[in-house]
Formats: C-alpha cells, structure tokens, sequence
C-alpha cells in the first residue's frame, strides 16, 4: 500500500489517511516544515483523539449577486485552456452546475480548541486529494482547519485533466462547491464562521481566485490562495485579499502572465498579491522531485519555490483570517 501510494504521489495525490495506517498520522515533513522559521507540523500521540474525519456537504445551489448578462455556460478555462479565448468572452459569469449527489468531504482541526479559522482546500484537475492532505496538515499545524471537498466524484467525473474532460466540470461549477463547504463550516461549532478562506491548487487555484469575485460575494470568503491557475476577469474582481503563486516556467494555462497580468488590471483599493518564481514548473509545491509530464505539461517540485511560498501563504492567512 505504501508503494502504491508513493506511485499516486508522483501525480500528486494522497489517498485518505486509513489507506496507509489507519491512524491519523501525519506524513513525512518536509524541509519547510523542519526550517527554524516555521514550527514542525504536530503529530497526534496515541492518547489524542482523531481529528480527521470524512463528511458530506448538501450540494446547495447559489445564487449570483450580480453578472454579466447573457445566457450559456462560460468560456471554459482550465490549465489547458486559452487565455486569450477567455479574454475574448463576453459570459464570464454562470451559476454553477450542482451535483445531484452530496459532496464527499474530508475535515482536519488543529490542536486546541475551538473556534478555528478555516480553509477550504480545492484539489487539482486529477481528482480527490490531489496534493490537499500534505496541506490540511500544513495548515493544522498555523492553526487552520482544513476541509477538503471532492468535486468529482458525486459529478461522476474521475479527472478533468485532458481538454475534451475539462467542460465537464468547470472551475465555475467548483464554485457553487466553495459555497456549500463555507455553508457547511459556518453550521459546524468548532469553525468561527466569519474566518473562511480558499486556497486552491492548478484547476482548484482557478476555483479559489474566481470564488472571491463579485458575483460570488454570498460565500462571504475572507481571502483566497491561487497555486498555479490562471487567473481570469479581473473587472469582476472585489475587495477580498487574492494571493497568487506560479512559477515562471509553467505552461499550463500560463499562470505567471496571466496572474501579472490580472494584478495590473486590479485598482489600488483591491487587495492582490503575486509571487512568480522563475525556472519553476506546474506542482512546485508537491510530487515528483523528477520532472513529470502531464497532459503535454512538465509537473516537478521545486524545494525552494515551494518553501518560499509557503511562509509567504502562512504570513498572508495570519494577516487576511486569523485576527
């Protein structure tokens, strides 16, 4: 079991904790985690009880507070997609398509007690727990709670990864997922309702950065967290703080020049963070040290991009969440 799951992580992905052991135990830390500027991730003893849990969340559709007018679903634009297309769009903006299935969810709380700040964790474009679990503890040990929503699995779509998948689930439709999980954390007494943010990775970092534009103003998000998904519309963008992280060599949808880009168009009263790292490719937070090539896009982590960002995340959630 535990090759197969090193074999999933070369892709990015972390099968749930009891695949491995059963127990709720944290995986091996890395260097940021073990630096002196950051403290190690906590592991939890024998007599500790188990935080994790699995939940479901009622699929309830949202409704728009403002748009666009014009009918059809949006331009998709995923990681494969093009920038310049999306540009091109005038119906940027449509109420999400809902699964008809609850959405299968995993929850994680920090030591303590609560009421804790919260972080809705959007996985990539390969599915449930791609690269999310390294950060649900990640975030545990800055004192977060972390829930990670699985998009695909009640749409009965395994990945979203390869062109002709991507408009089967849009970044639009993970939207309306945002906004159920943030329902379903306000209803949960160890979350302070009014300390919700996202922070996606790839197709999820799209969903983050479009869940904190205008017309989704009802998820009521305190701040947003894109990893690599470009960013898109920003006329329709809003006062809730985006941070935005991509490496430079990254072609997957371009996230670097898109996200400079997107910043330029912003107004000085619109909170808006950009980081690129130069060199860097697509997953350079997680998987592979080797380079891995995914939908004709090379995937490979990068130790001291990834560090970087890391400690510019923590600084940006502790100044937009946790006070």
């Amino acid at each position: 079991m535990l090759a197969f799951g090193g074999a999933l992580a070369v892709f990015g992905y972390w099968p749930p904790w009891s695949l491995f052991t059963g127990q709720d135990t944290a995986p091996a830390q890395t260097a940021e985690e073990t630096q002196k500027s950051e403290p190690p991730v906590p592991r939890r003893t024998a007599t500790q009880p188990v935080l994790t849990r699995s939940v479901t969340i009622a699929p309830v559709a949202m409704q728009l507070l403002a748009g666009p007018p014009g009918g059809g679903l949006p331009m998709v634009v995923t990681p494969g997609s093009s920038i310049r297309a999306a540009a091109a769009s005038t119906t940027m903006v449509q109420p999400p398509r809902m699964p008809a299935a609850p959405i299968p969810a995993v929850l994680r709380l920090p030591s303590g007690n609560g009421p804790f700040p919260a972080v809705i964790l959007l996985h990539g474009c390969g599915g449930p727990f791609t690269g999310t679990p390294a950060w649900a503890y990640r975030l545990n040990g800055w004192g977060y709670a972390a829930l990670m929503p699985d998009s695909l699995t009640p749409r009965g779509v395994p990945t979203v990864c390869d062109p002709e998948d991507q408009p089967k689930v849009t970044p639009w439709d993970r939207v309306g997922d945002v906004g159920a999980a943030a329902a379903w954390l306000r209803s949960q007494p160890e979350i302070d309702p009014s300390r919700i943010a996202v922070l996606g990775l790839s197709h999820g970092g799209t969903t983050a950065a479009l869940a904190v534009q205008t017309p989704y103003a009802g998820i009521r998000l305190r701040a947003a967290v894109d990893y690599y998904g470009p960013c898109m519309e920003p006329r329709l963008q809003g006062s809730v703080p985006l941070l935005a992280l991509a490496g430079e060599a990254d072609d997957w949808g371009n996230p670097a020049v898109a996200c400079r880009a997107y910043g330029k168009a912003l107004r000085p009263d619109q909170p808006f963070e950009i980081h690129t790292y130069p060199g860097v490719y697509h997953a350079f937070d997680s998987g592979s040290s080797g380079p891995v090539i995914r939908a004709g896009h090379v995937l490979q982590h990068d130790q001291t991009a990834a560090e970087d960002s890391f400690l510019r995340v923590h600084a940006f959630l502790d100044r937009w969440v946790k006070p």
